[in-house]
């Protein structure tokens, strides 16, 4: 019996030595984000990557997804930077601190559609220029580009269908130099306000409006303390995925092919979900008794002609007008490929 015993707990200890030895090979990839896990584009594109990279790695890699309560965008970054986390995505403007080029992505009415950005940000030649310099100067490899939606004029003077319907207003502003920029050039006073006071200063009067997203509009509590939104739709904002380099080529061909495809599906239902929410949460804030209002392709074109000669002079200044204007002529290449113009 005694024997029968010490057999049982030999081949147990050979088994928890396995399952051990097997555990201790499998690589950890944490995908940080500061958002909390929710019923949003975010979370499902994580959770999709999360099940397509353990399934096609056969669990050689075990994602680990790490929502909210582990710093800012900044922090985050610097983290992928240092190999204690290896994925996050971000929007571009988180890149700023690493990598002041990334400003170029600020410029008021660059894009016309997500469509149009998307497609520049995949297949734009200059792109592979600007992914491999982010390498080279921040050590944070993109693996990913996907879309966190335009932002929007929202005030409470009156509705904004022209340039001169900004003049006088005063806006909460992020602290970003390009933004207070583009709200000088179109007349408003520029009031940086964190965010989370934002509502209540709005609500207060302390300042007529500001801009955002409409998610943002929604989720921030403005939805509840302005009286109109004006979809002019002044810049967009992009999203990228970014991993560890000295992760991402530690693993075998497989795996790392495994986690591109990853990548791939996460941009995929983000675009998809982001487009999707854009559409549903003006459509809630108009349903919250927001008079919402659609600026026309030519009132786009009168906001850029008044705003972007003085961004594009003052990203000129601080990037070098040479890398400015050939971002911007990319991508006047890729409007005109994708509608014929």
């Amino acid at each position: 019996m005694k024997r029968s015993v010490k057999l049982l707990a030999g081949v147990a200890a050979v088994a928890l030595s396995a399952m051990v030895s097997m555990s201790a090979q499998a690589e950890t990839l944490r995908f940080a984000t500061t958002l909390p896990e929710a019923d949003n584009p975010e979370t499902h594109a994580m959770k999709a990557f999360e099940q397509y990279v353990e399934f096609h790695t056969n669990g050689d890699i075990d994602v680990q997804l790490l929502h909210g309560g582990v710093g800012g965008d900044r922090e985050i970054l610097e983290s992928v930077r240092n190999g204690i986390f290896q994925m996050t995505a971000t929007t571009d403007g988180a890149l700023a601190s690493f990598y002041p080029g990334v400003q170029v992505f600020s410029m008021p009415y660059l894009f016309r559609s997500t469509r149009h950005a998307v497609e520049f940000m995949n297949n734009a030649p200059v792109m592979d220029d600007f992914v491999a310099d982010v390498e080279k100067e921040a050590g944070l490899r993109i693996v990913g580009f996907a879309a966190d939606g335009f932002r929007n004029f929202v005030n409470n003077k009156h509705p904004i269908k022209t340039p001169a319907d900004v003049e006088g207003l005063k806006l909460r502003s992020m602290e970003s130099p390009v933004m207070i920029a583009l709200m000088k050039s179109l007349g408003a006073a520029p009031t940086p306000i964190p965010f989370p006071e934002s509502a209540m200063a709005i609500r207060q009067g302390v300042v007529d409006g500001g801009e955002n997203p409409p998610s943002t509009v929604i989720n921030g509590g403005w939805a509840e303390v302005i009286k109109y939104m004006s979809l002019d739709e002044h810049i967009f904002s992009a999203v990228f995925a970014y991993a560890n380099p000295a992760f991402l080529d530690g693993l075998s061909e497989q795996n790392r092919a495994a986690v591109l495809d990853g990548v791939n599906l996460y941009t995929t239902i983000m675009l998809a979900g982001k487009g999707q929410g854009y559409l549903s949460d003006t459509q809630k804030i108009s349903d919250m008794g927001v008079e919402v209002y659609v600026n026309s392709p030519d009132e786009k074109k009168a906001f850029g002609e008044k705003a972007q000669k003085p961004v594009r002079e003052f990203l000129s200044e601080e990037l070098g007008a040479d890398y400015v204007d050939g971002f911007l002529a990319a991508v006047s290449d890729t409007e005109a490929k994708l509608y014929g113009e």
